[in-house]
């Protein structure tokens, strides 16, 4: 919907709310681009909310003053606008991904894409994902977010509007400010104790679209005033200019951009002076375009930084920026006016039929991804392919005990061994009283978890552990969280008591076999932190197949791992190097076949072939 102004009974497009979005889109794609300068641009979206809510409450509050409207054309207004460019950029968005995502990747961004087709984005993100967060299986889809905190809006907010005005005509505003406040408040209050959600939800995005609200039924008929606007003007700018990516979102720094949005709403005009900067055909070019350049920015930024290996040229990053702007007027003049103007879609019937087939396709899809029912695009996390705890019923030969490291061998035990548990939590490496749950952390199951093996082996009469870890890590004490320091200096002596504690709470006669660390992909060098497959995907690198085994991740700990074995029979060792090193280098890649499916994980192929080497239970 474009910019409108209330003139009796009818709205008047307004050129100066298309210079604000404008103003609004400009910084949040140089933010996304990684300008310098504009580490606050992402503060757009918020004035993008102002103008929704503004724009909204007029075009209800009008309607309902002259008796037209009905909540069918209403919804088929906001579908007419916003789902023919959305699916489009979501249908190019998933085949760009289907040809670069590895399959890790490729599952979050089917998450992202069910959810953004139900307008529930935001809700994923929220416990997902922090915005300013790298998770690259999410990124292309992560702005819009903001699409499904709007649509939720959309959802409740007419219902209440239209019984408001009908009903109570004097409380529309009050109710709006109410919500203003109280939505503010639960932001100003959640930034702390959960910054995701204060980010990503509706009840604390609120506030910026009751700003927007207010301005449209608190002020029935706007007179321009040019103060008013260079002071809205100017907190925009300053906005921008104080918010940054470290700063709490949305807190009350956001105010600066969102009250400047709003007086300017309210008080510009083409015949002073921010009314005829923002009335300029430039900006209001772009400000028309916005939605579209808003759409098909991320993604292809996205994709680019997916691409290409450490910061993207000037030259790539503004010839994405250009054709983002180019797609975005595309979209205008070939898709968006066409179907508000009912060239295309011509029917409502034919634009609920899109619109349906549109969200089922993209949720089908999304859900295909996440549950991997599609073919691979790479190798499989052979961890990934069970749970962190499994306990079968029945005699127990074994346990496979540690963080993810030690899932990924459980298929291979279960095939080789039979009966046996699995006992591990991700990213843990938990000795008793000590483990590395740094301070500030919970961690509280990862601390308990040498107890819930002590009392596993004890219930279930096991008397073999298999202990796999990433064994490199940086160690605390459990009780008052003092620093032990990493596994390979100063904390190596306390890994070595710990792991000789264990072996004592033991039941007698259980015997503890230490699996040595993998020696992973990432040690070949920094692009290999995804892993050999995450690798090819990058168009600017050479991809190592193999590397000095000296760079071997954990290769000291290793060897202090070996002579503790050797100095006691009831620990047995097994060096995972001695099937994936030979000739003084370790392999990423054996023949044809990566052994990584990741920077560290295993494929279970090489995962079974290294089971297969493991002494028997």
């Amino acid at each position: 919907m474009g910019g409108i102004k209330r003139t009796g009974q009818h709205l008047q497009h307004r050129r100066e709310i298309e210079g604000l979005r404008a103003l609004a889109v400009i910084p949040v794609v140089l933010f996304h681009a990684s300008v310098p300068g504009f580490g606050g641009g992402f503060a757009g979206v918020d004035i993008f909310f102002v103008i929704s809510g503004y724009l909204i409450t007029s075009t209800i509050m009008a309607e309902v003053a002259t008796g037209t409207f009905t909540l069918g054309a209403f919804y088929e207004r906001r579908a007419r606008r916003l789902l023919p460019a959305l699916f489009t950029v979501m249908g190019v968005s998933a085949i760009m991904a289907a040809v670069l995502f590895i399959d890790e990747d490729l599952r979050k961004f089917g998450q992202a894409l069910g959810a953004s087709a139900l307008f529930g984005s935001n809700l994923l993100f929220a416990h997902k994902v922090g915005y300013f967060d790298d998770v690259e299986g999410y990124q292309p889809l992560l702005h819009l977010w903001s699409l499904s905190v709007e649509e939720q809006f959309y959802l409740l907010f007419p219902l209440a509007m239209v019984w408001l005005l009908r009903r109570r005509p004097g409380w529309p505003l009050p109710v709006i400010l109410a919500t203003l406040g109280l939505s503010l408040a639960a932001a100003t209050a959640m930034i702390e104790r959960d910054p995701q959600a204060a980010f990503f939800l509706l009840p604390t995005r609120a506030w910026q679209l009751m700003i927007g609200a207010a301005c449209a039924a608190g002020v029935r008929q706007p007179r321009p005033r040019p103060l008013p606007t260079i002071v809205g003007l100017a907190l925009i700018v300053l906005g921008f200019a104080m918010i940054g990516p470290t700063m709490p979102a949305p807190g009350p720094a956001f105010l600066l951009p969102t009250i400047g949005a709003a007086l300017v709403l309210l008080y510009a005009d083409p015949r002073q002076a921010v009314g005829r900067l923002l009335s300029l055909p430039p900006l209001t070019a772009v400000g028309a375009a916005s939605y579209g350049i808003y759409l098909w920015h991320n993604p292809l930024l996205a994709f680019l930084h997916y691409a290409w290996f450490g910061p993207a040229p000037w030259t790539l990053t503004l010839a994405t920026i250009l054709l983002s702007v180019a797609l975005g007027f595309a979209s205008l003049h070939w898709i968006e006016r066409p179907v508000r103007n009912r060239s295309r879609l011509k029917s409502r019937s034919a634009l609920l039929a899109f619109g349906l087939g549109g969200m089922v396709l993209a949720t089908v899809w999304g859900t295909a991804l996440h549950l991997r029912l599609l073919p691979q695009s790479g190798p499989v996390n052979a961890g990934s392919l069970v749970e962190p705890v499994v306990i079968p019923a029945g005699r127990l030969a074994y346990v496979v005990y540690g963080d993810s490291h030690a899932r990924q061998y459980y298929s291979g035990t279960s095939e080789r061994f039979g009966n046996g548990a699995l006992l591990s939590e991700s990213a843990c490496l938990s000795l008793p009283g000590v483990s590395n749950v740094a301070p500030k952390e919970d961690g509280a199951s990862c601390k308990e978890l040498t107890d819930r093996l002590v009392k596993l082996a004890r219930e279930r009469n096991i008397r073999t552990v298999y202990w796999a870890q990433r064994w490199e890590r940086d160690l605390y004490r459990n009780a008052g969280g003092a620093s032990l320091g990493s596994t390979a200096g100063a904390g190596k002596a306390e890994l070595l008591a710990g792991i000789r504690r264990l072996a004592g709470a033991l039941p007698p006669g259980t015997r503890i076999v230490l699996i040595g660390n993998v020696p992973t992909a990432q040690a070949a060098g920094p692009q290999m932190a995804g892993g050999y497959p995450r690798c090819r995907a990058y168009i600017n690198v050479a991809c190592p197949v193999q590397y000095p085994a000296a760079q071997a991740e954990a290769h000291a700990v290793n060897l202090a791992l070996a002579d503790l074995a050797g100095a006691d029979p009831g620990i047995e060792w097994y060096d995972p190097a001695a099937s994936l090193c030979g000739n003084g280098v370790c392999w990423i890649m054996l023949g044809d076949e990566a052994v990584y499916a990741d920077h560290t994980h295993l494929t279970p192929k090489f995962a079974k072939i290294l089971v297969a080497h493991w002494p028997a239970p």
